[in-house]
Formats: C-alpha cells, sequence, structure tokens
C-alpha cells in the first residue's frame, strides 16, 4: 500500500499529514501536538536534533540553536555552535522527522508521494533548495505554493470556476496574503503580498516586554537577570517564560484576560485581550492591509471575492478577521486549527490529480522508523528533467471536514507496506522566479568554521583591538550603494564574530572591515544602519562602570572637538536590551547610537534616520539591538 505525505515546513512550526493506503489523511501527531517546531540544534558530534528536543537543548548552549531555519534559506551556510552546515542538510533535518513520524505511524512503509509547501513568492533557488532537501525522502516530490494548498482545503466541493480566493496565512515568523484564481479544476496564483519581519514571536516578545514594563520597576535587577543572564539556570527559567508568555497570548485569542505566572521574586501578571490588542494592533492593521493589496494587484474587487480565509497560528487572535472586515467588507473563514489547513489542503490537490503520471524509481537504502533519513545513507542518482507541471484540482479534501480535529497522540500504527524509497521526479507547481542567488561566502580555505555572510576581511573576532572610541558617522555617510552586494532575502548576518537579524527587504553594503563594520541599507534608500564591533582590552559586560566612564569622557571630547553630540545616556533601554546610548546629528540627519556589552567586546549600532523621521528604520534598529549576539 503507499503512503503520502504533504508536510508544511513553517517558521516556528511544521504540520504534517498522511495518508496510507485508502484510508483517509490524517495530521500526523508529534508529542500529543498536530505540529512540530521548526527549531534546530547541533550537538557536538554534529547530530541535528528537531522540535522539542531541539528547544531542550538550547538552553544548554544558545550557539548550536536556530529557532527558525526556513529563515536561513537563502544562505548556503550556517553556523551552529563550532560547525559550519549546508543550509540544505538544516532544512532536511526538519523534513526528515516529519517524514520519519508519518513513517513510524505508518509502520515503516516508505513514502511514495512526499507533497512540499513553499510561500508562493518564492523562485527557483528557494524551491530548488527545498527540493534538494527532500532528496531520498520519497519517491516522488512535489512543490506545491502554500496558498494553493489553503484555497484547495476551503473550497470545500464548491464550483471554482473563475473563483477568486483570498489568503492571509499569519504564522510564526511572516505574515503573507495571496489571491488565488480558480479555472476549471485549478488554481493558479494572482498576486501575494508580505510582511517578512512580523509574525507571532514578534506579538510574544511584545507581550513579553509589556509583562516586563508592569514588573521591573519592582526589582531591575532581577528582571535584567531573568531576560540577559546567561547562566544555565536564567536560560532555562526564560524558556519557560517564553512557553508561559506564549500560551498567554493563545489565551487572550479565546478568553478576555489571563494570568501569566512569573518566577520569584515577580508575581503573576494579570493581562487582558485589550491590552494585547493595544501592543499589536497597529502591526496586525499593516498584516491585514495585504489583503486589500493583493486584491487591488491581481484586478479583484472585494465583491468578486469568493471568500478570505485566514491560516497559521495568529490567525486565531480575534483581532485580524475583526480588521479584515473592516477593511474589506467580507468575513473571513477560519478554523479550530488554521496551522494544518494548508497541508491538508496541499495532500488534496496532488493526490487527487490525474496527470501525475508514472513514476520512475531509484532504489535506495531505508532508513529505520524514528531516524532522520538522509544521515548516513547515499544520495539517490540524480533523474533528468522534472516532469511537466500537474494541474491543482478544487473540492473537498478527503482527510475531514472543515474543522475536523485530528488525532492527537495516536499510538496505533498503520498496517506496515514495503519498505523502500525511491525517487523519479519533482515537480513544482506555481509559484514565480523573483528571487536570484545571494552570494555567500563559503568560508573555505581554512576558515570554513566562521560561515560568514558577504564580508571582504578574513579577520577573527578577538584578534585585535578594534573601535575602541566613540563610534561615529563619517565619510561614506550619504552612500546606498556600499560593495553592490545584494542581501535581499538573507534576514541574517553573521559576520565579524557578531550575529542578528535584519527585515529581508534590506540589503548589506559597504563598511569599513578594520571597524569591523556592516551596513544596511533600506529597499528605497532614506536611511542607513551600521553595526561595528570592538575590544576596548578587558571585559566590559563585568567593568560595565568602567567601559560607562570611558564612553562618556570620550563623548565630552567630540562635543569640546565640535561634533554634534548630544543626549548621552549611561544606562538605557532599547529593543529590550541594556544600553549606552547617544545622538550624532551629521548631514541634516539623525543617528541614534546604541552600545552593548558582550564580554569584552562594545557592539556598536548607529541608526541614521532621514531628517523627516523613517519608522522602518526604527523597527528594522530595534530588530538588529534585539537579536545581536557575539560567538
Amino acid at each position: 500500500m503507499s503512503l503520502h505525505v504533504a508536510v508544511d515546513f513553517g517558521t516556528s512550526s511544521t504540520c504534517t499529514v498522511a495518508a496510507f493506503g485508502d484510508a483517509p489523511p490524517r495530521v500526523v501527531a508529534v508529542d500529543g501536538l498536530p505540529w512540530v517546531s521548526s527549531a534546530v540544534f547541533a550537538a557536538t558530534d554534529g547530530t541535528l536534533f528537531v522540535g522539542q528536543e531541539a528547544e531542550r537543548q538550547a538552553a544548554v548552549d544558545p550557539a548550536r540553536f536556530e529557532p527558525h531555519p526556513k529563515r536561513r534559506i537563502d544562505e548556503g551556510e550556517l553556523l551552529l555552535g563550532e560547525r559550519v552546515f549546508d543550509v540544505e542538510d538544516v532544512v532536511r533535518a526538519v523534513l526528515g522527522r516529519a517524514v520519519a513520524e508519518a513513517r513510524e505511524q505508518a509502520g515503516g512503509a516508505g513514502v511514495d508521494l512526499l507533497v512540499l509547501t513553499h510561500p508562493a513568492d518564492w523562485g527557483s533557488v528557494r524551491t530548488g533548495r527545498l527540493r534538494r532537501a527532500a532528496d531520498g525522502l520519497a519517491a516522488e516530490v512535489v512543490l506545491l505554493p502554500e496558498p494553493v494548498g489553503a484555497a484547495v482545503f476551503h473550497s470545500a466541493g464548491d464550483p471554482v470556476e473563475g473563483a477568486a480566493l483570498a489568503v492571509l496565512d499569519l504564522g510564526g515568523g511572516t505574515v503573507d496574503a495571496s489571491l488565488v484564481r480558480g479555472s476549471g479544476n485549478t488554481f493558479r496564483v494572482l498576486a501575494t503580498r508580505g510582511e517578512p519581519d512580523f509574525g507571532g514571536a514578534d506579538i510574544d516578545q511584545a507581550l513579553l516586554e509589556h509583562i516586563g514594563s508592569l514588573v521591573e520597576r519592582s526589582d531591575p535587577d532581577s528582571w535584567r537577570q531573568l531576560v540577559e543572564g546567561r547562566e544555565l539556570a536564567d536560560r532555562r527559567r526564560r524558556r519557560v517564560l517564553r512557553q508561559d508568555v506564549r500560551g498567554a497570548k493563545e489565551t487572550l485569542s479565546r478568553h478576555s484576560y489571563t494570568d501569566v505566572p512569573l518566577p520569584a521574586p515577580f508575581s503573576d501578571v494579570h493581562v487582558t485581550r485589550s491590552d494585547l490588542e493595544s501592543l499589536v494592533g497597529q502591526r496586525l492593521g499593516r498584516a491585514t492591509e495585504l489583503v486589500g493589496e493583493v486584491l487591488r494587484e491581481g484586478g479583484v474587487s472585494p465583491e468578486e471575492v469568493s471568500g478570505i480565509f485566514l491560516v497559521g497560528g495568529s490567525s486565531r487572535i480575534p483581532l485580524v478577521a475583526r480588521l479584515v472586515h473592516e477593511r474589506t467588507g467580507i468575513v473571513p473563514g477560519t478554523l479550530d486549527q488554521p496551522e494544518t489547513v494548508v497541508a491538508r489542503g496541499a495532500l488534496h490537490a496532488v493526490r487527487a490529480d490525474p496527470n501525475r503520471g508514472a513514476r520512475r524509481t531509484v532504489r535506495i537504502p531505508t532508513p529505520a522508523p524514528g531516524s532522520v533519513p538522509g544521515r548516513g545513507v547515499g544520495s539517490p542518482p540524480p533523474v533528468g528533467p522534472a516532469a511537466p507541471v500537474p494541474s491543482v484540482p478544487s473540492g473537498p479534501p478527503a482527510s475531514s471536514t472543515p474543522g475536523g480535529s485530528p488525532s492527537r497522540g495516536s499510538a496505533t500504527p498503520w498496517p506496515s507496506g514495503q519498505d523502500t524509497l525511491g525517487r523519479a521526479r519533482t515537480v513544482v507547481i506555481g509559484g514565480s522566479d523573483p528571487t536570484r542567488q545571494v552570494p555567500v561566502s563559503s568560508g573555505r580555505g581554512g576558515r570554513r568554521a566562521l560561515g560568514w555572510i558577504g564580508g571582504t576581511a578574513a579577520v577573527l573576532l578577538g584578534t585585535a583591538a578594534v573601535l575602541v572610541g566613540l563610534p561615529l558617522f563619517r565619510d561614506g555617510t550619504d552612500s546606498a550603494r556600499g560593495d553592490g552586494r545584494q542581501a535581499s532575502g538573507v534576514g541574517e548576518v553573521t559576520r565579524y564574530g557578531y550575529r542578528f537579524e535584519y527585515p529581508v527587504r534590506w540589503r548589506q553594503g559597504g563598511g569599513d572591515p578594520a571597524e569591523w563594520e556592516t551596513r544596511l541599507h533600506p529597499p528605497d534608500g532614506g536611511g542607513l544602519i551600521s553595526v561595528r564591533a570592538g575590544k576596548p582590552g578587558y571585559d566590559v559586560a563585568e567593568q560595565r562602570e568602567r567601559s560607562v566612564r570611558e564612553l562618556r569622557r570620550m563623548f565630552r571630547d567630540r562635543v569640546a572637538a565640535g561634533d554634534d553630540l548630544s543626549g548621552f545616556e549611561a544606562d538605557g533601554e532599547f529593543a529590550g536590551r541594556r544600553v549606552v546610548h547617544y545622538v550624532e546629528h551629521v548631514n541634516g540627519s539623525t543617528v541614534d547610537w546604541y552600545l552593548l556589552h558582550h564580554g569584552e567586546f562594545r557592539i556598536s549600532v548607529g541608526c541614521r534616520y532621514p531628517s523627516e523621521g523613517d519608522g522602518r528604520v526604527r523597527r528594522a534598529c530595534s530588530r538588529v539591538v534585539r537579536t545581536m549576539t557575539v560567538r
């Protein structure tokens, strides 16, 4: 009997749906949940752990932990701990875990068909990496845009000839809106828009910061230790706190208030749905505006839309449906488990397609159930060009009626089948090609363990004392061309020993290697972010007061020398981090400087705003500061 599997590889979580033989498809429960975390942790021996195992071990060594592999699909290599991994191997670990769970519940049967979903705007570079990450996991691999899977599921048997459906996907790390149209028995993506730097994780962070604002005054040092402490006990308490905050967010989707338990010495905090809506209402408003944008881009009026469907975990927030209704006049539809919709619809779409054709199989060894396929197993030989693109049929998914609940934690295996795997072809349905190859330094030639992205200087953080003075913008401030390296779609920098995230529409360009500088430019100019690192020669984190005295003295010297500086703040807070802050005025613009202390290193983040101000720069700057770490 055949085993068909669909995997919705998400930013924060991954959902798997499987059908064995003639049995109806069902969601594969992992640890009692209808999805598994997409997080990956690299052990010292190179083993990649996925899901809850990865999250648990992250407290031991955060440097070996990657919470969102999907966000890093554009990077060739990832540095986890001291080891560099190909990004395809990291993605494969997640896909392999999903497939292994499905096979285990099917008695170890080989997978005949594997359907992988992806954002509608992924082009050939990203889908190619996703496809290669799945090599050898199934006899046939089919790629399908996520909104098509959602539309197929929600159409539920209704006629789709000419019908236009909008899908708003609020996931853990991104928001995507798409417009699809049915034609005959197929769906086609007409338009797609996204908000790549906002999702459920950002909502969790906003709620955490709100809670901190309520309790921090009672004991600032204990709160700072809780959210920034490096000790193992601090990291474990922080992990539990973040889980409780995420649970509070989910509770507020069903109830008007809840209490968030906090560790000693803090008392529990009472939060309301109104609190949450006031914190994220503006960002959710922007997210829901994407629906109107794709309707306009696709040339479809709200009156012509057959339905707007909400998918992704954060779509449960009642404000989302309310805002969509206010902006479009259409009441959107959603389900009790919106995380499962894409995978369920995708499997139905491809299984029902009559044109998938015969498969040519290549026999390869099969990993044991529960293991990660591909580890210690040779990859199958390459096969010829992909088969013609099949149609995507509409109609009701065979898995369940809309709103049905998946089985949770079922231990009953499906009947066993042939324990063979093969691969004949990979098919990509839909999608476009707006992306291009991102230049990524391979790190080879003796420096592979660094895993740098871009850059021109081959220096190790800590080999020299640089940027010990007060950082200022000087020559080249207005240049938006830099070195011409495009980082569109990257979203993360690992360079000169530091690591941070930034909005994917920004690009890297320029920077002084002598100051270990990385520069970021917004997509259409009008701002700049400069990140620099320096080593004064002592542990600035332990001797912070000494460092602050030096910075204050340098600040006064620069002011006396005529530099237009103001607002020196020795113990400030920005993006949840403790910083030294001051303002520089240069060339008619304002620069906010935020200095962080990490061990022996000062990290300086300068955020230059155009004269009229720019919220994009502030949001990007906040993301850089919030995610900054030192290797």
